[in-house]
Parts: C-alpha cells; structure tokens; sequence
C-alpha cells in the first residue's frame, strides 16, 4: 500500500484553488463583478454536518493533537457561524477552517468545480513569486510587467495590509501536520498558493499596491497588475525555463571524499517514468560508497514530499546493521462508513482478512510490508551521516527522517535545514476517498489510515523533527542560488574526515 497524495502533489492542487472563500468584498481591493450565487442557510449546514460526520467516523487522526473535546468545540464554533445565506467564496473559509483544524497534511480541501473554473482564469494572482524566509516574505521571481530590479526587495504591505497581518491570517488556512509551521511556508512560498490565500482573506483582487524595502534599505511602492494561473504558467515558462525540470527522482556523486545522495521523491511513478530502479540505484550507490571506503554521506531529503512507505524504509535498511521496526501500527476507524455514499468509493470495504478488531475500538490493518520486525539492507553504510530538510519534507520522508533519528544513538547522524513537515510519530494517509459535499459541490480529500512509526521519547509530540544544525539562507543566497544549506553540510564533513 503506497501513497501517491504527497506534499507536491497537495500543493499542486492548490492550483485548482483549494483555498478559496473571501471575508467581505472590498471595492477599493479591484475586485472582479462576477461572482457565485449564494447557498441556502440550510443547504450550507447540511453540507457542514456531512464533513463533520466523515471526520468523526472516518478520520483516525481527528483527535491525535487534539482532544475530542477540544475539537468538539472547534467544529461547534464554526457551525455556529452558518446563520445566513452564502456564496460558496464565503462558506469556504469556514470549510478551511475546519480542514486545518484538523492538523493534519493529507487532509485538504477543493473547491467547486465551476468555482475552481472562474477562479483559475481570473487575474486574481500577486505577480511575483515570493519566498518566505523566517516571518518575511521577499520578491523572489519576477512575472509581471515592470523590470528584475525589485527582487530580494522586503514585502512590507499589500494593498495597504502590513504582510504580517496577512500572514497571520493565511498561516491557519493551511493543513500541516500537529502544529508545524515550516510546512506552511514552504505551502506560502508557491504563487499557486499565495494567490487562492490570498483571496480566501481579502476577497478576489486584480490589481497589488506593493509596499517594498528595498535591499538598500529604502521604501519604495509599486503597483501591479493580477495574473490568471494560466498567464502565469507562460511567463513562467518563458522567464525560468530552467526551472521547469527539478532534475531526477534520484541522484549520487562523490565529491571530493564526500557522498551525497539526493532523494528528491519517494514517489514510484516518477521512477518509472525516469526509468530507474530505485532498489538498484540504492544498492550501486551505497556499494561505490563502500568501495571509495567514504566515511561521510550527505543524504538531501528537503523538497521531498513522500511517497512509496516501502521506498523510505528501503534507505533506512541501508544505514543500519541491525534487524528493526519502522511502523508500529496502521489503524482504521472501521471497515465501511456511512458516509461512503458522498465519496468516490460508495462500496468500497476492508475485507475480513486485512483487518483485524483491537483494544481501542478500531482495526488493525494487516500485510503492510513495513509492518514487523525489518532487516538491513547491503551494502550497508556505519559512517557519519548528515540528513538535509526542510518543511515540505512530508509523508514518506518523514516516517524516514524519524525512524533514522529514533534508532541514531550515540552514531554521529546530523539533521540539517529546518524542521521537517511531517508530524514525528506518523501521518494519516494510505487509502484516502474524496468526499463531495451534497449542495455546494466542494471536494475533500480525506484519508481513512492512521501511520504510527515505531518511535518514541520525542518531544513535543505535535511537531516534526527539529533539526540539530538549524540552517536559513539569505535572499541573496536565493536569488543567486546558493545552496547554503548544502555547503554547510559538506563543510561539516570535511572538517569531520579530516579529523580522523
């Protein structure tokens, strides 16, 4: 049982305007004319109690970071706000909250097809990307008309908005695991995420006033005009063209004594369609690192979104001698649900020989190949390892960054970047349904397995791993694309073998 539904994947559907409702329009924010009918009050509650009812009878991590009674109130508090009439723009806000609320990654939203349609061709997104480092957001590419000269400029307001009230809005918008924020950065850093955010808080806006600090320091204002996603993905194309292809799912070299292995997805399909064998790829890698007698390997995990469970802990067997467990269990709430029948899957049911009854009520899910006690993998590696992350390292990777952490004792094995996007003891995702609300049409992707990896002793139990050597490029690192995150890393190794 693989997954397919990784970050990247999450975050590309983000596109299609996942987050998309709006507080009152402002006419002074360029808003288009059109916009969607409203929905009855009752038709609107309705479809807020067919959500509630699928996250309470099959969601298994609805109460991992929060109590029942806490999210009780949560989901009460929201319902509460459905008093009146509403266009589906209006209503989503409230159905990002509650998805977010949730604490967990995999669990999103999307918004009605015909709403998703209007918005996508809109001019409603900033034309910039921007890139979040720490609390502030910088002008990272370029894609509207004026010149390059204001990038690594300091986004100081939008339209009059101090960025960080807008971030402040944004940041509980988004699904992560537990309470992690890198994750919802990382999210923010894409201009397909921004823009439907954006949107979500201030309402559809087709021109930006931008309030810049510029890198000399001084304040300067700019206005530009809104793109659709469309005219992005052009300008795009045409400006950094580089930048279209993120290189294979998989990559090795030695440099100067120093093995560095990136693993950009754990995702099977893009090994297929690249025509590699990651099991052989693995095997060859680590046999030249043991044939070059290397003593330091840099394994680069950031950007990595999951995918395949086997792929992850195929790595791990590598960087171990010891028999291990890498999942403590996978549950499920029940074997069929009531609310199947708004889901692509109506029939779908665990058959008797996959599922096994336990103490809490739930079920066991059987046959996992990760389930049990694993063996390493050879060739092995016992040399100094230095594990590169960040806050889209999610899902897969980080079942693998945390069992590598776990089972490290006094080995010399050093995590690097920023805290990962993974909740540290597991996940909820495996077989995951969409759910379509009744009346408004709105889609939830909702995942039915909750992932727990045989680790413990971490805290807080609501974060992703932390790193040890915690690492921020500058934005003329970015700008110029200086990998500051890897140098470091590389010099660390260096400075280790030359001391023996």
């Amino acid at each position: 049982m693989s997954r397919s539904h990784r970050l990247a994947e999450a975050i590309n559907g983000l596109c299609g305007a996942i987050l998309i409702a709006c507080f009152p329009l402002d006419a002074q924010q360029g808003q288009s004319a059109e916009h969607t009918d409203d929905f009855a009050t009752e038709a609107l509650q309705e479809d807020f109690q067919v959500l509630r009812s699928a996250l309470e009878e099959g969601h298994p991590g609805l109460y991992r970071y929060s109590s029942k009674e806490e999210m009780d109130r949560q989901l009460d508090e929201l319902g509460s706000r459905i008093s009146e009439p509403m266009s589906e723009l209006e209503y989503f806000q409230i159905i990002s909250l509650a998805i977010a609320g949730v604490n967990d990654g995999h669990t999103r939203a999307t918004a009605s097809q015909k709403l998703t349609s209007w918005l996508n061709s809109s001019p409603f997104r900033l034309p910039f990307k921007l890139q979040f480092l720490g609390e502030s957001a910088y002008l990272h590419r370029n894609y509207s008309d004026l010149d390059d000269s204001y990038l690594g400029a300091r986004v100081v307001a939008i339209n009059g908005t101090p960025m960080t009230e807008i971030v402040e809005a944004m940041l509980p918008l988004l699904s992560s695991d537990g309470r992690v924020v890198t994750s919802r950065y990382r999210q923010l850093d894409r201009t397909s995420v921004f823009g439907p955010l954006y949107t979500l808080v201030f309402g559809p806006t087709t021109r930006f006033e931008l309030l810049l600090e510029m890198r000399s320091g001084e304040k300067e204002t700019i206005a530009v005009d809104g793109l659709n996603s469309s005219q992005l993905a052009r300008r795009f194309q045409a400006r950094y063209p580089e930048k279209e292809n993120n290189g294979p799912p998989i990559e090795f070299e030695i440099r100067d004594g120093v093995a560095i292995l990136t693993v950009r997805t754990f995702g099977g399909g893009a090994y297929g369609s690249a025509g590699i064998n990651y099991a052989a790829f693995l095997e060859d890698a680590f046999g030249q690192i043991g044939d070059g007698q290397i003593r330091d390997l840099i394994i680069d995990v950031r950007d990595n979104g999951g995918g395949s469970d086997a792929f992850g802990k195929m790595l791990f067997a590598h960087l171990t001698d010891q028999a291990f467990d890498y999942y403590e269990s996978l549950q499920i709430n029940n074997y069929k649900f009531e609310f199947q029948r708004y889901t692509n899957s109506p029939d779908r049911e665990i058959p008797e020989s996959q599922r096994r009854p336990n103490d809490s009520g739930t079920y066991d899910l059987l046959g996992h190949p990760n389930l049990g006690t694993q063996q390493p993998q050879t060739p092995g590696f016992d040399g100094r390892v230095y594990v590169l992350q960040n806050g889209s390292s999610f899902s897969a990777t980080g079942e693998f960054t945390s069992v590598l952490h776990y089972n490290r004792g006094e080995r010399p094995i050093v995590f690097i970047g920023e805290e990962g996007g993974s909740g540290y003891y597991g996940n909820v995702s495996g077989m995951v349904v969409t759910l379509t609300l009744p009346n408004t049409g709105i889609r939830v992707n909702l995942p039915l397995v909750k992932y727990s990896m045989a680790v413990s002793g971490y805290r807080p139990t609501d974060r992703g791993l932390v790193p040890d050597q915690e690492v921020t490029p500058t934005i003329d690192d970015v700008l110029a694309d200086r990998d500051v995150v890897l140098e470091y890393a590389i010099a660390l190794a260096r400075k280790a073998g030359a001391g023996g």
